[in-house]
């Protein structure tokens, strides 16, 4: 049995409906609009139910399964912002990139390419390629699209970690976000040349306005995680915002996002192994502060 064979047998849907989805898959998808927080709009396409019940089977029974580079901290299992900030601990600079609207800049044929190369399937690459891809690019709102970012970036990254590791230079990379680190800025500024022209000639550009030289005189930041110290901390302003959002529900008794703030305590404690105790005594104390205004309150009725 072939693997498009399985993927039908397994999936459950006749052999002329994975064939209809495969050719007129752009006619399945929806797409909507997010605003960026720098200004303007984010378009996330997103396929329908069908459709995505494929992709989702694709990448859990062949994308998963496939190896990525071990710089690459986004979109992988038991991988994370964390993790991406580790590699740059200690560092005196930092150099940190961003690449151009990365899944509109990764085609059909680099798809095709980077699956035939993983399987020596041409027929079984391409008409993976054709499901998992939208108006020839990789959609942002499939589910396969992160995974095949990875698998397609992936010689890039095996080229980068070659030329920094002859550099004595750390990288990391977190989806779009490229992290370089060293003792000595000037190799990071031969460093972003080399780079800057490798992306170019595989089709990728640089957003130079996110482009960042970091130092242990500024906040040296990795993807949100705060490195000065020597150990990964939570950005000081989500921790506060978090402080304040807790005094305003118990204090003030206001109601806040409730599921919002779980989502941000969960990310704090994610890169940090103490805050959950940290964050408990400060609870308590304001669970004491409260009782103290109420029995003070009480006093003057």
């Amino acid at each position: 049995m072939n693997r498009l064979d399985k993927l039908i047998l397994e999936i459950g849907l006749s052999r002329n409906v994975i064939e209809n989805y495969i050719t007129f898959a752009d006619k399945h998808y929806k797409s909507h609009y997010l605003p960026k927080k720098g200004g303007g709009k984010r378009t996330i396409d997103c396929p329908g139910k069908n459709l995505k019940t494929i992709q989702r089977w694709i990448l859990k029974e062949f994308l998963n399964k496939l190896e990525v580079n071990k710089r690459a901290n986004g979109f992988v299992k038991n991988r994370g912002i964390k993790r991406n900030a580790l590699y740059h601990l200690k560092k005196k600079h930092i150099l940190t990139v961003d690449i151009k609207d990365f899944f509109y800049s990764i085609s059909q044929r680099q798809v095709f390419e980077t699956l035939n190369a993983n399987y020596n399937d041409r027929d079984f690459a391409l008409k993976i390629a054709k499901i998992c891809t939208y108006q020839r690019y990789l959609p942002q709102g499939a589910p396969t699209s992160p995974a095949l970012s990875n698998l397609v970036f992936k010689p890039i990254d095996d080229e980068i970690m070659k030329y920094c590791n002859s550099e004595l230079i750390h990288y990391s990379r977190y989806a779009d976000d490229l992290t370089f680190s060293s003792d000595n800025k000037q190799s990071l500024q031969y460093a972003y040349r080399f780079i800057n022209d490798l992306l170019y000639k595989n089709g990728f550009n640089l957003n130079s306005k996110k482009t960042r030289y970091l130092s242990g005189k500024g906040n040296m930041s990795v993807t949100g995680v705060n490195i000065n110290t020597g150990k990964p901390k939570a950005d000081p302003k989500l921790k506060k915002q978090v402080r304040a959002e807790l005094h305003h529900y118990i204090i003030k008794e206001k109601e806040i996002n409730l599921n919002k703030l779980a989502g941000k305590i969960s990310f704090i404690r994610s890169i940090e192994e103490d805050y959950s105790q940290n964050l408990d005594f400060y609870i308590k104390r304001l669970y004491k502060k409260k009782a103290f205004i109420q029995k003070m309150a009480s006093k003057t009725h």
